[in-house]
């Protein structure tokens, strides 16, 4: 599974990356032409820049297995079901908040917990072992995202790329606008 992780989350890092240029090439244009060296950078005007809501910086592919237990007889189990989940990790842009340091000449991001966005199941991959059980299929799909949700609460490594792929977008978007002001980005 960490191989299908790792190709996954490097498909991730590339999307975020596409994301936040398109983004940059957007808004930082307008703010870069009208902030000066001889302005006073805020924090809420770098919060201004980097709102995108909710951002996903890193995103993988899960295939599980997960088992739906008699209800009857919680020890034994009714059925296999194997899937496919996309499951996306990033934060809400909108807690970033920021410490400047005039004198410095600094910024230092303070980053909100990651958290996972969403967990999707791919119906289209669900299969079951035996065929054909008697589930409902909202219950199926509830089973197989906990389980998705479960794996990925475990993984680390998407946290630790989730973060690396969050600064290189903070980065992004604003060392436009600190450099023309002369500031540096300090994490």
């Amino acid at each position: 599974m960490k191989k299908k992780i790792k190709r996954k989350i490097i498909g991730g890092v590339l999307v975020t990356a596409i994301v936040v240029g398109v983004v940059a090439g957007l808004f930082v244009p307008g703010a870069i032409s009208k902030i000066r060296k001889e302005d006073v950078i805020t924090s809420s005007q770098l919060e201004k820049v980097i709102n995108i809501n909710e951002l996903s910086t890193a995103e993988f592919i899960y295939n599980g297995i997960t088992d739906k237990y008699d209800e009857k007889n919680p020890d034994k189990i009714e059925c296999h079901i194997a899937y496919e989940a996309t499951i996306k990790i990033g934060i809400d842009m909108d807690k970033v908040k920021f410490s400047i340091d005039k004198e410095n000449k600094t910024v230092t991001p303070k980053l909100p917990e990651i958290t996972i966005n969403t967990a999707t199941v791919n119906t289209d991959t669900l299969s079951y072992m035996p065929e054909n059980p008697k589930i409902e299929i909202k219950d199926i799909i509830t089973l197989c995202k906990n389980d998705a949700l479960n794996e990925a609460g475990e993984a680390p490594e998407l946290y630790q790329t989730a973060e690396e792929n969050l600064k290189s977008a903070i980065e992004a978007l604003l060392s436009p606008i600190l450099k023309s002001a002369e500031y540096t980005l300090q994490w």
